[in-house]
């Protein structure tokens, strides 16, 4: 498990750490962090959380939401052998409903789609970041294809392990100037899913395994006495991604974990 946690407050992972562990997850989790973030450090470390100093500047390294792949790629480097299946996930806006790998039998590298019909040239800002670092044949291929939202990613070991080498890669040939442009980690991921298909790759519907919200509308989910959040269908995810962009859900979500004042 691959998270980022760099200026984050722990009221801001509590949620993706607790509802991880609550869940019967006991593997290692490696978290990113800011040089001097001590009370974060501390609460991650009581909830069995290795935690890495991180230290990045955005003229050279980018944002760390894009940076941070590249640190996962190492870290992922530097375990060969040691896990079977990896998860790399956003920190602040994640809950998990179930084990995170429940159910997931392939060893492929999962991309997981967002809400239809929105497509890459449809969404505006997803449009605006493939005509940003694409070339202009690139932008037009991919324009229909659905968004796959790269805060959520899972999959074996071998698959993760190439697709963030190549993630990374993209990202390390940016021009410094466009490096320091927020949404290339998203349009290369995409460009992976469904230009390239340079690794071994299985693409999920939305809200079968991770429900990715942000797209989405309060009627797609039903929230019931148990705390949990379902499809409007009856379905429960495993995994919940920008649950906090539906107002309706958010405290219902946090309130499991103490954070119902927000």
């Amino acid at each position: 498990m691959l998270g980022a946690a760099v200026g984050f407050r722990v009221d801001q992972v509590r949620v993706f750490v607790e509802s991880l562990r609550a869940m019967g997850y006991s593997g290692d989790v490696i978290m990113l962090v800011g040089l001097l973030q001590w009370r974060l450090k501390a609460y991650l470390s009581r909830h069995g959380v290795r935690t890495v100093p991180s230290w990045s500047t955005r003229k050279l390294h980018g944002p760390i939401h894009a940076y941070r792949f590249e640190k996962f790629a190492r870290l992922l480097r530097g375990a060969a052998g040691r896990y079977d299946e990896v998860l790399v996930s956003d920190v602040r806006d994640v809950a998990f409903q179930k084990h995170p790998f429940a159910d997931i039998t392939s060893p492929a590298c999962h991309f997981f789609l967002e809400a239809p019909p929105w497509t890459i040239g449809s969404e505006p800002t997803n449009r605006r970041w493939a005509k940003l670092f694409l070339s202009p044949d690139e932008a037009e291929r991919i324009g229909p294809c659905r968004i796959s939202c790269c805060g959520v990613v899972l999959g074996g070991a071998a698959a993760m392990s190439d697709y963030l080498t190549r993630l990374a890669a993209y990202l390390r040939a940016l021009p410094l100037k466009l490096r320091r442009e927020g949404g290339a980690d998203t349009v290369f991921h995409n460009k992976i899913a469904h230009l390239t298909r340079e690794v071994a790759a299985v693409i999920v519907e939305n809200n079968v395994h991770v429900a990715t919200m942000g797209l989405e509308t309060a009627a797609s989910y039903r929230a019931r006495t148990d705390g949990l959040i379902r499809t409007a269908k009856g379905h429960l995810p495993a995994i919940l991604h920008q649950y906090d962009r539906i107002p309706e859900l958010r405290p219902i979500v946090e309130a499991k974990y103490g954070l119902s004042h927000l």
